[in-house]
């Protein structure tokens, strides 16, 4: 299954960022002094200093969303790109997640093709006009993403794009057609669930700051 083994970061990332994206009206997590302590420094610093960690020259244009959460206990920001889109022979970093509590990082890089070598620094993504266009027309041959919030994997070929999808419950891939957008070579299977349980109470959920007490 090598699309779960090369995308359980992304997976990990996305649940991080979007599953409580429809708990809005709950209130945050109780959090102890430290997490209160960054928390007070609001959203723009906490990025802020979640970019230095990373390093290099790396800034908010990389990602299409950075999000931080908590589960009371650490403050951890999530750096993220839904839409992963490689050209022939490239590899990029998408995703990177920064615990800023014990200052670790985390980040997996995506590969076109999946065995391309790494003979220098991995580069982080970056949304050029050209890409973006192509990203526009595989979501155009896609149709109805409204709502939609798991992460595709594009790949791009001489004639055709790769499609990878994984979300928590169903693995998909499918080809899209340059030129004419036809969908074909379609696969989907469904993915057992996660062979423990998570605690609930132990989640990270996203930090709202609108409703932080002052």
């Amino acid at each position: 299954m090598k699309i779960i083994t090369s995308l359980i970061f992304i997976l990990f990332m996305q649940t991080a960022s979007v599953c409580y994206a429809q708990q809005t009206e709950e209130k945050n997590p109780k959090m102890s002094k430290e997490v209160l302590e960054v928390i007070k420094m609001g959203k723009d610093a906490i990025l802020t200093l979640a970019l230095k960690s990373i390093g290099g020259t790396i800034s908010l244009e990389n990602f299409t969303s950075a999000t931080v959460l908590s589960n009371g206990e650490e403050v951890y920001v999530s750096f993220r790109n839904q839409y992963k889109y490689l050209p022939m022979n490239t590899i990029y970093y998408f995703d990177v997640g920064v615990n800023i509590t014990t200052q670790t990082t985390y980040k997996n890089s995506v590969a076109n093709p999946y065995n391309y070598p790494i003979e220098r620094t991995i580069p982080y993504f970056n949304l050029t006009e050209d890409i973006k266009k192509d990203i526009d027309f595989v979501k155009q041959a896609i149709g109805n993403l409204e709502g939609f919030e798991e992460d595709i994997v594009i790949r791009e070929n001489e004639d055709f794009y790769d499609i990878e999808v994984v979300s928590e419950s169903q693995e998909s891939s499918y080809k899209i057609k340059k030129g004419t957008g036809k969908i074909y070579d379609d696969f989907h299977a469904h993915l057992e669930p996660i062979p423990f349980d998570v605690d609930y109470i132990y989640e990270f959920k996203e930090v709202y700051f609108s409703e932080m007490e002052d």
